[in-house]
């Protein structure tokens, strides 16, 4: 599901001089937007941006006028950003699809390694802790909530900004000693939906809209933190094309409007300056690494290298190579991949069709002068050819193996046999050449999804099948077009949509999830599990996961299992709040009752079904003989919810 993510990194250092102790150290806050352009910041030139507080960092650091990224998606951009590694160099080259492995060394590892307290709060679920990029933080706050009856849609795998600042600022609320804060905002990422007060500074400009948003939530972050002590830095995963060479969006094309991103550094070290120099996503950690104190050069695995020098005033005297692949064409249509290095002025295309400009008179990248320059294309393509030959095989996208239950329902979908897996395809058709069959169904996905998040479900599916017919290898069409069905009552066609799905993705384990909420709302139980199980095994971190299963659990009355996932789904995530009350539900049949008190007083500081809550926790009262606690949380129930009966009967019976 190529969920699309402006990111921006903020980081600001303050160099001590003398020996390095703990306290000398500086805190570091990185910020990533997701899907920010570079051009539609005010310090990068844009008249038409509300953008005060980015403007204002730019304006007392550095501003790095050519900064670039590896990925126009959110999940492989962020890998190396935090890891100083290609992507590619793990495997990682599409969201959803493959994670971060465990040898893998990150940021938040080098600096916990040195003594500082590390933290993040993402926004988005493809960047959720089951893809690896939780290593090394103390915290790890993917903490967007999906119930386990719910149709998933775009709505319910992000969170605002205002929800991201409030999570971030609760962390740093008291803190002291040194740490490392990753915040990620998401709110640029389609679909465009910024607050009204935001969309009456730009109006008929949804996209610069959340751009604002964004702006003022990360000012409202900033309240929180120290500037003095504080190294800042800010960047996005990628931008968004908005029409540029066709693209509606981002993830398909390699041009400078999804790979230019902005990159400011601000702290109290630093002058300010502009860095005209290319500089890479993957000189990220060595950089911060730097700046928190440590070496100056980079480990000898890492593909970038320190810009502290740069930001000081010094030059290079070399420009480093910045590779980006793209294999969204690939995967999802069989196209050919697309891979690009790029060298200061010069940017080369590896397509079926090489494409060759020179950034110096062509910024637009509209002409291409491969045939006119074949000497520094090649010289190029020997430069992404050196850089690619260490990279680690992509994510595994053979088909899985369908059980028999399976292939009856993909037969009976007419979809066995149509799955050719787009990895081992050895077409070399030019994803340029299809990019109108690309806008139409990017235009038609993105309205499919709206549809769903609106409760359109018929209409959705309408949209859903259209794309299949379009492009049946698209695993996200498949998954989504399941869950309208699902939302219809549509249990056999859901199930072999999400077999669909799982078939060309065989890495995701939300097919199986979804699977698993259709079989147990068809009674059938067993098949439910086995597909829960399947789910949670693909994403052990995934609280929405072990809550699917113990929500089926409970309903076979298998109380202790049913007890065991929900208990890890809290111990994931800790504001799932169904997951508490599930649990809470279980632990009273489970007669632990110091269990289900913890979830039922949670619920009431969370907010959610106050009433039950103090109810039970009424009950429980009642069960340990203490009456006047248990008159005073049934009297809580009503005032919660006069029209709840159960309080109210309660109440009565005590008072006879």
């Amino acid at each position: 599901m190529p969920l699309r993510h402006l990111i921006a990194f903020v980081t600001v250092a303050l160099l001590a001089p003398g020996p390095k102790v703990l306290q000398e150290r500086p805190n570091i806050l990185l910020i990533s937007v997701d899907t920010l352009r570079a051009d539609r910041v005010g310090a990068y030139g844009y008249t038409g941006a509300h953008t005060p507080t980015l403007d204002r960092l730019a304006a007392e650091g550095v501003r790095f006028a050519d900064a670039t990224a590896h990925a126009p998606l959110t999940l492989p951009s962020h890998a190396a950003m935090l890891t100083g590694r290609y992507p590619g160099a793990y495997g990682i080259r599409l969201n959803g699809m493959g994670a971060l492995p465990a040898g893998a060394t990150t940021l938040a590892e080098r600096l916990r390694s040195s003594g500082y307290q590390t933290a993040a709060v993402v926004a988005s679920a493809v960047l959720s802790r089951g893809f690896g990029l939780d290593q090394g933080f103390d915290e790890y706050d993917d903490r967007i909530a999906v119930g386990a009856s719910d149709i998933v849609s775009v709505a319910e795998v992000q969170r605002p900004a205002d929800r991201v600042t409030a999570a971030a600022r609760a962390w740093l609320a008291g803190r002291t000693g040194s740490w490392f804060l990753w915040v990620h905002y998401y709110d640029p990422h389609l679909p465009y939906a910024a607050p009204a007060k935001f969309q009456a500074l730009t109006p008929g400009r949804p996209y610069d809209a959340e751009i604002a948003f964004t702006d003022a939530q990360i000012g409202e972050l900033l309240k929180s933190v120290d500037r003095g002590r504080t190294a800042v830095i800010v960047t996005a995963d990628h931008g968004e094309a908005l029409g540029d060479h066709g693209e509606p969006d981002h993830g398909f094309f390699l041009y400078d409007a999804t790979l230019h991103v902005p990159l400011i550094v601000a702290a109290p070290a630093l002058k300010p300056l502009v860095v005209t120099e290319q500089v890479r996503h993957v000189d990220l950690p060595s950089t911060i690494v730097e700046l928190a104190g440590g070496p100056a050069s980079p480990s000898a695995s890492e593909d970038g290298e320190s810009l502290v020098a740069l930001m000081k005033g010094g030059k290079r005297r070399d420009v480093p190579v910045s590779l980006a692949e793209s294999w969204y064409p690939k995967y999802h249509f069989g196209w050919s991949e697309l891979r690009s290095v790029r060298v200061g002025e010069w940017k080369y295309i590896a397509a079926p069709r090489p494409e060759l400009y020179d950034l110096r008179t062509d910024k637009d990248e509209g002409k291409n002068i491969v045939s006119a320059r074949a000497t520094v294309a090649g010289r190029l393509a020997a430069d992404l050819a050196s850089i690619t030959a260490g990279f680690g095989p992509a994510a595994d996208t053979r088909p899985a193996q369908p059980d028999p239950a399976a292939v009856q329902r993909l037969q009976a979908l007419g979809y066995l046999g149509s799955f050719s897996p787009a990895a081992s395809s050895s077409t070399q058709e030019n994803p340029k050449d299809h990019v109108e069959e690309y806008r139409r169904y990017r235009e038609l996905f993105n309205r499919a999804l709206s549809l769903l998040g609106r409760n359109r479900a018929a209409d959705a599916a309408a949209a859903l099948q259209r794309l299949v017919k379009m492009n049946v290898r698209a695993f996200e069409a498949h998954l989504y077009l399941g869950n309208a069905y699902a939302a219809l009552g549509k249990a056999q066609a859901a199930l072999g949509e999400y077999d669909a799905a799982a078939q060309l993705n065989p890495s995701l384990s939300t097919p199986h999830i979804e699977a698993a909420k259709v079989l147990s709302n068809s009674n059938e139980h067993a098949a439910a599990i086995v597909r829960a199980r399947k789910g949670a095994e693909l994403a052990p971190q995934s609280d929405y996961a072990h809550y699917t299963l113990g929500v089926v659990y409970r309903r076979m009355e298998r109380w202790p299992e049913a007890g065991e996932s929900l208990l890890r789904a809290v111990e994931l995530n800790p504001v799932n709040v169904r997951a508490r009350a599930a649990l809470g539900s279980v632990a009273m049949r489970l007669r632990r009752t110091d269990l289900a008190a913890q979830q039922f007083t949670e619920m009431v500081r969370l907010g959610f079904q106050v009433a039950p809550a103090h109810f039970n926790l009424g009950i429980i009262a009642a069960g340990r003989g203490d009456s006047a606690e248990a008159a005073r949380r049934f009297g809580l129930a009503l005032e919660a919810d006069p029209a709840f009966k159960p309080a109210r009967d309660a109440l009565a019976k005590l008072k006879k």
